[in-house]
C-alpha cells in the first residue's frame, strides 16, 4: 500500500507538470516596442477613432526574442507588456468580426513576400502596413492622405503568382501581429471538435434459445407442514350475579351402600310398617275415650 500511495503522487506530480510544460508552451510573453522603421500615417476606423499613427515594422519580443512583425489588428490599442500570446494560423487572427478569410490570408503572406525586406526605406515599410490594413479592415478602414505606395502594392497582387512567405499570427490580450514563422512553430489554437457519426450497430442474429426439459417430479413426496392449532376462545360469563341453579332431586349421596347390606335394611323396614300400623289401631281408640269423658 504504501508503494501504491507513492505512486499516486508521483503520477499526479508528472500530470502537473504536463499541465504546466503545456500552458506555458501555448502562453508567450509579447513585448512591443513601437515601430523600427516606418512613417505617421493618418487613418480613420469605423470604430470612431480618426488621427494620426504610426505605421511600419514593429520591433518585438516574444518570451524574449526578438522578430519583426506586422499589425494585423488596427482596431486594438497595443500593450507595451503582456502575457497570454498564442501562435495561430492567419486565418485564425485576429479577432471576430476581423478574422482573416483564406483569400485576405494568402494576400498578406503575398505581399510579404513581394516587399518585406528588413532594411526596407521607412515610406515602403509604413506602405506595406498601411497595405496590410486596408486588407484587414476592408470597408472599416479608410487612409486619409498619404499612403505611402500602399493602393499600388495591392494592385500588384494582381498581377504576382509566386509564393507567398511563410507567416504566422500571433493573437493575445492586445493587438495581433503577424511574424515569420520560427523553426518548429505549429499552431497553438485550440482545434474544434469535429463530431464523430455514430456507426450504426449491425443487427446480429438473435440464437433460438433451446428448449429446457421439465424437471420429473421426484419420487419423494413433499410433507405437508402440519397446519399450527389456533386457540379456540372459551365462552365468556355474561355479567351480572351467577345464576341460581334451576330447582330439582336431590342428587344421590356419594357413599353407596354395597349389596352385602341389604338384609338388615329389609328387616328394619318391616319393623317399622309394624309399629306405623300399631299407632294407627292406638290412635282411634284414644279418640273414642276423649269423647266419653
Amino acid at each position: 500500500m504504501p508503494n501504491a500511495g507513492r505512486t499516486a503522487r508521483t503520477l499526479s506530480v508528472v500530470t502537473a507538470l504536463g499541465l504546466v510544460a503545456t500552458i506555458s508552451a501555448q502562453a508567450h510573453l509579447v513585448e512591443d516596442f513601437g515601430v523600427r522603421r516606418g512613417a505617421p500615417a493618418h487613418i480613420s476606423l469605423s470604430t470612431g477613432f480618426n488621427g494620426f499613427v504610426g505605421a511600419g515594422i514593429k520591433k518585438i519580443q516574444v518570451d524574449g526574442v526578438q522578430m519583426d512583425a506586422f499589425c494585423i489588428d488596427p482596431f486594438t490599442m497595443a500593450l507595451r507588456s503582456s502575457p497570454g500570446y498564442k501562435f495561430v494560423p492567419l486565418t485564425k487572427a485576429p479577432e471576430s468580426p476581423f478574422t482573416l478569410r483564406a483569400s485576405e490570408a494568402t494576400e498578406i503572406s503575398d505581399l510579404w513576400a513581394m516587399f518585406y525586406n528588413p532594411g526596407m526605406k521607412e515610406n515602403k515599410a509604413a506602405g506595406l502596413q498601411l497595405a496590410i490594413w486596408e486588407i484587414v479592415g476592408g470597408d472599416d478602414f479608410s487612409v486619409i492622405g498619404k499612403d505611402y505606395g500602399a493602393s499600388l502594392m495591392l494592385a500588384a497582387l494582381r498581377s504576382y503568382s509566386g509564393p507567398g512567405a511563410g507567416l504566422i499570427a500571433l493573437t493575445g490580450p492586445g493587438q495581433d501581429y503577424v511574424v515569420l514563422t520560427p523553426p518548429g512553430q505549429g499552431d497553438e489554437s485550440t482545434p474544434t471538435p469535429r463530431p464523430h457519426s455514430t456507426p450504426t450497430p449491425t443487427p446480429h442474429s438473435t440464437a433460438t434459445p433451446h428448449s429446457t426439459p421439465t424437471p420429473t417430479p421426484s419420487t419423494h413426496s413433499t410433507p405437508t407442514s402440519t397446519p399450527t392449532p389456533t386457540s379456540t376462545p372459551c365462552p365468556t360469563r355474561p355479567p351480572g350475579p351467577p345464576p341460581t341453579p334451576p330447582p330439582g332431586p336431590t342428587p344421590p349421596p356419594h357413599s353407596v351402600p354395597d349389596g352385602g347390606s341389604t338384609f338388615p335394611l329389609f328387616a328394619f323396614a318391616i319393623m317399622a310398617l309394624l309399629a306405623i300400623n300399631k299407632i294407627g289401631y292406638l290412635v282411634p281408640a284414644f279418640t273414642r275415650v276423649q269423647t266419653r269423658r
